[in-house]
């Protein structure tokens, strides 16, 4: 049983407190503004698995206690689409050989916060990639706003749902769920979906998870296609905010089986592609200036402390 206890600002009630910063967020999404035409962007990530590349969108609207991304400040340099995408095909080129990958992520940080520069970005990167998939917290992911981003060529959407409780929603990201789950809802008829959670020992432990295994199972009844359900573990040395410990193996298998009690599209754990091979390998980081650095899953640990 969780021992999460709302106390506090936690309450729903004073989530209001964020208004003004949402409906900032919501009016940046929805309208076009010159401020639209950048995004802070840290970094670009390629993997060395497959020709694959992760674009990190800098600055989030959550403040997730747990959240181990440097990208949830908004750090790097300020691009254009245009910029970018010339800083995207040099190194795809320059690593791959190529011209075209086969998948490309954008994730941030919050990749939702600027709607013109996201469906710009999306409909370019359809010119490059065969598949492109969106990394989001669903807040913003308003039906309209998905369905432009649909026209624009979007494949997948993976969301971040932090939280099926409301009040626990609240007090870990300072915003209610509901818009979330009704985008959820609403992009699982319209396009591909994977929801994400991670499991936090006594915060978002079987209870929670077993609530997100029945949501996803409910919705998946009219769904377009299968979604699948992956279960992350948190990891204690990464976080903002020292709320809870590392799961045990035990703790993260008994949450699997009891996720697979509602559904058979459960997964363990993030990054299934590039899981897919026997042999570790990491990542190639490439920066703003073009330069590029080697990095493995202990680097960016080290980096986040």
């Amino acid at each position: 049983m969780n021992a999460f206890v709302v106390v506090g600002a936690s309450s729903v009630s004073e989530a209001s407190s964020e208004a003004s910063e949402v409906k900032a967020v919501e009016v940046s999404s929805s309208e076009g503004r010159e401020t639209e035409e950048c995004r802070h962007v840290p970094f670009v990530t390629l993997s060395e698995v497959k020709p694959r590349v992760w674009l990190t969108l800098a600055g989030c609207n959550f403040k997730c206690r747990g959240c181990f991304s440097v990208a949830r400040e908004v750090v790097g340099e300020c691009l254009s689409v245009e910029d970018l995408m010339h800083l995207v095909k040099r190194a795809i080129r320059q690593y791959y050989g190529r011209e075209r990958v086969e998948e490309a992520v954008i994730t941030g940080g919050e990749p939702t916060l600027k709607r013109r520069f996201l469906v710009k970005l999306v409909s370019c990167l359809r010119e490059i990639a065969d598949w492109v998939v969106l990394d989001t917290n669903g807040y913003l992911l308003t039906p309209e706003y998905l369905e432009e981003l649909l026209k624009a060529g979007l494949s997948e959407v993976m969301f971040d749902l932090k939280a099926y409780d409301e009040h626990l929603h609240v007090w870990y990201t300072g915003f209610s769920n509901k818009k979330v789950l009704e985008n959820i809802e609403y992009a699982s008829k319209r396009v591909k979906i994977t929801v994400n959670t991670v499991f936090i020992p006594d915060i978002v432990g079987e209870e929670e998870v077993e609530r997100i295994a029945k949501f996803i199972a409910e919705i998946s009844k009219e769904s377009k296609e299968p979604i699948e359900f992956r279960i992350n573990p948190f990891r204690a040395e990464m976080s903002r905010e020292k709320i809870s410990r590392d799961p045990t193996e035990d703790e993260m298998l008994r949450a699997y089986e009891i996720a697979c009690m509602h559904l058979n599209t459960v997964i363990g754990r993030s990054c299934v592609r590039e899981r897919k091979v026997k042999e570790k390998r990491g990542w190639v980081t490439v920066f703003p200036d073009g330069t590029m650095r080697r990095r493995t899953l202990a680097d960016y640990r080290r980096n986040v402390r």
